[in-house]
């Protein structure tokens, strides 16, 4: 049973005509009466009533013609929803990220990629750095975004760009003043800290526990705006990504001087599935990262 021949029995059904069939479908006479003859023979019974002049469908022959149009509307759907997204017309694109890349990497970057696909609708699923490769494994994720290379074996990962954890003071603290602050006299501080335990602050309390200097954390908040804004009260100093608080840097509204012998760099890589075929809206999504952020040489 083929959709040319089904196409023949709908005709055949609109028109009440075998000349008016074949013409509207743009083929012989002959060739609309040999399609119906192998339906019938497929089927083992009649479709049409040939008593009369008048094309007419037998009992067999109108509850086909009911399968037969659904057949046919799903088929030219599915021709549709194709075209759709091979013209970038609609589709999904679902990224997996951190806080602070969903805060201050992701935004530019989507709004880029919205005036230019703007039928494609962005899922982000914001989840703790270490929760994203099982997201990538077990969901239908296109990317994650990472601070690290993860071991699994099926993860493919491309380094975006590299940030550093740095100090963040309000400019009325006495370390604003300094360039360059020892990290013995952080010992003497208040730290504002993230709850979230990632590989980043791990490296920060092995630094600390090395230099046999006190960490003094009277604070721990689930966001990084929240982070600095008691920062900005006063309430306390913070170590935090430098791409977290470029704004408040370049108004005033935070300070951050150099901390002698602290070197904790952060990479913001991008990760996928090694397996995975990108759909469309993946694909164009990776192709605007690679502009924004070219592979180093």
């Amino acid at each position: 049973m083929d959709f040319p021949e089904l196409e023949v029995l709908i005709s055949l059904a609109q028109e009440g005509s075998f000349s008016r069939a074949a013409e509207k479908l743009n083929r012989s006479q002959p060739a609309v009466s040999q399609a119906i003859r192998r339906l019938e023979d497929e089927l083992g019974t009649p479709l049409l009533d040939r008593s009369s002049r008048k094309v007419t469908l037998t009992a067999a022959g109108a509850a086909l013609l009911d399968h037969a149009r659904r057949m046919v509307d799903l088929r030219q759907e599915a021709f549709h929803s194709l075209e759709n997204l091979r013209l970038f017309k609609r589709g999904v694109l679902r990224l997996a990220a951190s806080e602070s890349v969903g805060l201050y990497v992701l935004p530019p970057l989507l709004k880029a990629f919205r005036r230019a696909y703007q039928a494609i609708k962005i899922e982000v699923i914001q989840s703790p750095s270490s929760g994203i490769p099982a997201l990538l494994m077990d969901q239908d994720v296109d990317f994650g975004f990472l601070s690290f290379a993860p071991a699994h074996k099926d993860l493919a990962t491309r380094l975006l760009f590299r940030d550093e954890l740095a100090l963040a003071v309000f400019p009325g603290h006495p370390l604003a003043p300094m360039k360059a602050v020892d990290l013995e006299r952080l010992g003497r501080e208040s730290f504002i800290a993230h709850l979230a335990r990632t590989p980043t602050r791990t490296h920060l309390v092995d630094l600390f526990a090395r230099e046999r200097v006190p960490l003094r954390i009277v604070m721990e908040l689930s966001s990084l705006e929240t982070i600095k804004d008691f920062v900005k009260a006063g309430e306390g100093i913070a170590l935090i990504p430098r791409m977290a608080m470029a704004r408040e840097l370049a108004s005033g509204e935070l300070v951050s001087p150099r901390v002698k012998g602290m070197a904790i760099g952060r990479e913001v890589r991008l990760v996928h599935r090694a397996s995975r075929t990108h759909s469309i809206a993946g694909a164009a999504f990776l192709e605007l990262l690679s502009k924004e952020f070219p592979e180093e040489p």
